[in-house]
């Protein structure tokens, strides 16, 4: 059978949750839910997308700094598009048909103190210059020519995108690529990915690690790889002392905002724009970051309210208890 029709005859059908299956069935059908996804994003943008909008898929994927302004937005689109089918609707349809309680799955409960959201803001600021010395440091690294243009083609992309006129296309592009990556992201892989990591592991260490190095990869972005992979470690740790995938979130949002606010302010102020422009940080930005981050990290740890040890089980100790797996 088609992994696809098994996929939507256990949707439709639904016998039992999909907790109750074993591990790698589990994993299986969140693989090919992603895959169906992905697919559906793909016909989308290639038959629908491109039609309403008029420009061909090979026009958005060479979309650059000086491409029509046109084309750049319906760009920034695709990519909330594709965000949401490849990480969103995989994590929450997913969570909703493993459980009847689909929220408590992916982490949404309230932090156990509320200084955590502050924590987690200021730990992800903190990071952030240190985060961009290390990733201007690796970019000096010959890796090839192929590597260094597809290199460009990203950073091109990237910044057609973070080219904000106006106030509105600020908050276009802030959803787009703040808000919608921080929640869809963190769901897929702190939510889903690094649950599923747990109950094949004894501690944390392995699910913090494979989530981040899956998370560095799947932005396919070479010179970034070893700060995302490290950023991506702040957030599974983040998520895992505080029990909370909602700070997790904030944490995500806080990294990607930062960088949107500080372009979009590049656009209307020299300063700013000669800093955002240049491949180095300067060493009293990254020694400030780095007070910051790690007087907000221990107190972090001293506020800490981490997930429980049986967090990840399929099954409460209630319902084990009372038989009804």
């Amino acid at each position: 059978m088609h992994p696809v029709s098994l996929l939507l005859g256990l949707i439709f059908v639904k016998m039992k949750y999909f907790r109750s299956y074993p591990w790698g069935l589990q994993l299986f059908l969140f693989l090919v839910m992603v895959f169906t996804m992905l697919s559906c994003a793909g016909v989308i943008i290639t038959s629908v997308f491109t039609k309403m909008t008029g420009f061909t898929l090979l026009q958005l994927e060479g979309v650059g700094p000086n491409s029509p302004q046109a084309l750049i937005n319906t760009g920034i689109w695709m990519q909330g598009l594709t965000s949401i089918f490849i990480f969103t609707l995989p994590a929450l349809l997913f969570a909703y048909l493993s459980t009847p309680r689909p929220g408590a799955y992916l982490g949404f409960r309230a932090p156990g103190k509320t200084i955590q959201f502050a924590l987690v803001i200021f730990i992800m600021l903190g990071a952030t210059p240190i985060l961009m010395t290390l990733e201007g440091l690796i970019s000096h690294i010959n890796f090839g020519p192929k590597i260094k243009a597809e290199q460009e083609a990203s950073d091109n992309i990237y910044n057609a995108f973070l080219n904000m006129p106006t106030f509105a296309s600020f908050i276009k592009v802030f959803c787009i690529m703040a808000i919608i990556p921080a929640i869809g992201e963190e769901l897929f892989f702190r939510g889903v990915l690094m649950r599923f990591a747990k109950q094949r592991s004894r501690n944390m260490v392995f699910p913090i690690l494979f989530t981040a190095a899956v998370f560095s990869y799947s932005h396919s972005n070479i010179y970034g790889y070893l700060s995302i992979f490290i950023a991506g470690i702040l957030l599974a740790v983040i998520y895992n002392l505080t029990g909370s995938i909602w700070c997790s979130i904030l944490a995500h949002l806080s990294f990607n905002g930062m960088q949107v606010i500080l372009s979009y302010m590049g656009n209307h102020n020299a300063v700013v724009k000669t800093f955002m422009a240049s491949s180095s940080v300067p060493i009293y930005l990254v020694l400030c970051g780095a007070v910051v981050f790690g007087i907000s990290f221990y107190l972090l740890l001293k506020n800490k309210t981490p997930l429980p040890a049986n967090w990840s089980d399929n099954f409460t100790i209630e319902e084990l208890s009372q038989n009804e797996v």
